[in-house]
């Protein structure tokens, strides 16, 4: 039988936007979070001012800080006061003198005793004759702050009468390579966060000692201290990977990353610093953090990776295999399926777009070379011998990314990712965040389980709490059912999947929600798939993580194995599982039981003149979706059914001869509701779990 292709891009689009619309409800963070408590932000920052020397990019701090507290983190839009030059006039947050005394009380009166406080301040500090300090709004007059100024004695009255449990003061003044350390009477971030420090429950951050002067990074058009604070902010920082950042974890990150960039890239140092009450007990939270869709944690990881690749001055890095955490320690693969595979390749894939012409990422072919040759494992990561063995092998690569997946709670689950020098086993830089999961990408995870029509109809919220997101609850609901058999011991589950040596079924141990097939170096195989539903459906079906259908591929700076049509189609491509490729399954002929169709191998072209690679067994280290020594989860088919609406890992799939076959391809359309999801897991007979 014919076998139809789905070539698909809406879908993806629409998850995405519906995975934007519920992350960005205001009470999702509150629903997902059992803290207590709601988040506030003051956020003030002035270029222009009427007579003092003007600043640069400070609204820039302004905004991407409010952006990032509203979309990585739990602050509600209405809860961020701004107070930039570009306010309208009318508005009255114009960070004039007179709206800044109008507007601060008002705004720290608003938070309740459980609440917390993040107030930022970028512009000029100036000193009075009498040696009082002062915060400068736009119309200052640097000649007499006492009248034209803000008191930072005002403001710490006000700051104290707040009732919030944490406040967080960052004070980022005084910048150098902008005339804004140039007034006589100017005084810096440490010198202004000073009389902060014996405050109960408030913590100053200044972006500089007293002694030295904020710097302005033109390339990234921030301040150094402002744009390492916003990184941090945005997840980077969490460096336990709990979904929450830490004033220990932002001062931390911030500290590190501004001494470290200022010392490689600005004529003088600028060291941050944390003012304190001495004995203040506890570690307050700054942000919780608000799940992203998981191309965008990367995506933001891979941003921040390359910042840091091009701040140290590194040339060549390699992507390895994202680890997991389990209670025994680290492992390759653990509960996350194909998932951790699909996230070093992408991660990969970002890394190449951002490295043009700044530093370059070891070809995957040459790593996997370089691996198998040094007989690379997890423990050798925290070896520097081996980590340079490794280096020379892979043609002098100068760093290797180690991505760790962890602490999954449903659909959501923290990513974090670390730069590794091969040279002295040193930290180079790091990134994470929190990623929701959509069905597919959970689907990923290596549990099998039939979908029912009722998983997808939305429990309504307990009084006084906040609806659920449906995708929420559907995840859920799967999880639950994956504990049980696997679904194709069910006979009322309406697709069957099998594997076929010779055109024969080879038979399986069903171990749990786990299904084992023996295989043996050599043999090649087909997988059968029976539609005994009366309707139709899509089904995406990979292979150790790879495709069965070609996959359109951008080839900008990457060099590709040419096809009929090179640029366009590669067969046997990584890909997510919601932005795969699918085939169409029609429905059960009348009077038939089903009906069935065979996919014998990896198409490289599709249509009447359709080619593949036959599905052969070989050498773990020899199949396309290789990871050598660090590889565990090789042997994985994975298919995926949706509607039309709406062990021992030794052995793996290579590509084997070149047959030709026709198949029938049809319009897109996007994929429907996840309708169940099936994994075997391929193995020797004598690895088979006991």
């Amino acid at each position: 039988m014919r076998l139809t292709i789905f070539r698909q891009t809406l879908f993806a689009a629409v998850v995405s936007g519906l995975l934007c619309l519920f992350l960005r409800l205001p009470g999702f963070a509150a629903e997902a979070s059992e803290e207590k408590g709601r988040q506030w932000a003051i956020l003030v920052g002035i270029e222009k001012y009427e007579h003092a020397n003007p600043l640069r990019y400070t609204i820039n701090d302004v905004e991407r800080l409010a952006g990032t507290l509203q979309q990585q983190g739990t602050f509600w839009k209405d809860h961020i006061l701004k107070m930039v030059d570009t306010s309208p006039d009318d508005s009255g947050r114009r960070p004039t003198r007179a709206n800044m005394i109008d507007k601060l009380p008002k705004w720290l009166a608003k938070p309740g005793p459980e609440d917390t406080v993040f107030v930022y301040f970028s512009g000029h500090g100036f000193r009075d004759k009498d040696g009082r300090l002062y915060l400068a709004p736009i119309d200052c007059d640097p000649a007499n702050p006492a009248a034209t100024g803000v008191a930072v004695t005002w403001l710490r009255e006000q700051i104290a009468a707040c009732k919030a449990k944490f406040k967080l003061l960052v004070i980022d003044a005084c910048h150098a390579g902008s005339e804004k350390g140039d007034e006589a009477t100017g005084v810096t971030a440490g010198e202004l966060g000073e009389p902060f420090r014996d405050m109960a429950g408030v913590v100053t951050l200044a972006s500089s000692t007293a002694e030295e002067k904020s710097q302005i990074w033109g390339a990234v058009k921030q301040s150094l201290f402002s744009y390492w604070l916003n990184q941090g902010l945005k997840g980077h920082a969490d460096a336990d990977g709990d979904g929450k950042v830490t004033i220990d974890e932002l001062y931390s990150y911030v500290h590190r990353s501004v001494t470290n960039t200022a010392k490689l890239h600005f004529p003088k140092p600028q060291t941050p610093v944390r003012i304190v009450r001495s004995g203040t007990p506890g570690v307050p939270v700054v942000v919780r953090l608000r799940p992203q869709s998981l191309k965008q944690v990367l995506s933001d990881v891979a941003e921040q990776l390359a910042v840091d690749m091009q701040v140290r001055k590194l040339t060549k890095v390699g992507v390895l295999e994202f680890t997991t955490d389990t209670p025994l320690g680290e492992a390759l693969g653990g509960d996350f399926g194909l998932l951790g595979r699909y996230c070093a390749t992408e991660l990969e894939r970002q890394l190449i777009s951002r490295g043009a012409g700044k530093f370059t990422v070891v070809n995957r072919r040459r790593l996997q070379s370089a691996l198998k040759a040094q007989k690379f494992a997890l423990k050798d990561l925290g070896a520097p011998d081996a980590l340079v063995r490794l280096s020379k092998s892979a043609g002098g690569m100068t760093v290797v990314a180690v991505g760790t997946l962890r602490d999954r709670v449903g659909r959501v689950v923290t990513l974090q990712c670390e730069l590794i020098r091969t040279q002295g086993d040193e930290l180079a830089g790091a990134a994470g965040g929190t990623a929701m999961l959509n069905e597919s990408e959970w689907a990923m995870l290596g549990r099998s389980v039939a979908a029912k029509p009722n998983d997808y109809r939305p429990e309504p919220p307990m009084e006084g709490r906040i609806a659920t997101p449906i995708s929420t609850q559907v995840i859920e609901r799967l999880d639950e059912r994956s504990r049980g058999a696997h679904p194709l011991l069910d006979p009322r589950f309406p697709f069957r999947v099998e594997i076929l040596i010779d055109g024969e079924e080879r038979e399986g141990v069903f171990r749990g929600n786990d299904l084992f097939v023996p295989l043996r170096k050599g043999e090649v195989y087909r997988i059968r798939v029976e539609n005994r539903a009366d309707h139709a459906a899509f089904m995406r079906l990979l292979v150790d993580g790879l495709n069965t259908l070609p996959e359109k591929v951008s080839t900008k700076g990457v060099t590709v194995v040419a096809v009929d049509k090179p640029s366009e189609y590669l067969p046997g491509q990584r890909v997510n599982l919601a932005e795969a490729r699918a085939w169409r399954l029609d429905p059960r002929p009348p009077g038939k039981t089903g009906r069935v169709y065979e996919v014998p191998g990896f198409f490289a072209k599709t249509g009447i003149e359709g080619k593949y690679n036959e599905f052969v067994i070989v050498d773990a280290q020899d199949s396309l979706a290789a990871r050598q020594q660090f590889t565990d989860q090789i042997g994985l088919i994975t298919a995926a059914f949706y509607s039309t609406t709406g062990g021992s890992r030794r052995i793996g799939t290579g590509a084997g001869a070149e047959h030709e076959m026709t198949t029938n391809e049809y319009k897109e359309t996007p994929v429907g509701n996840l309708l169940g999801v099936v994994h075997i897991r391929y193995v020797e007979p004598d690895a088979i779990p006991r």
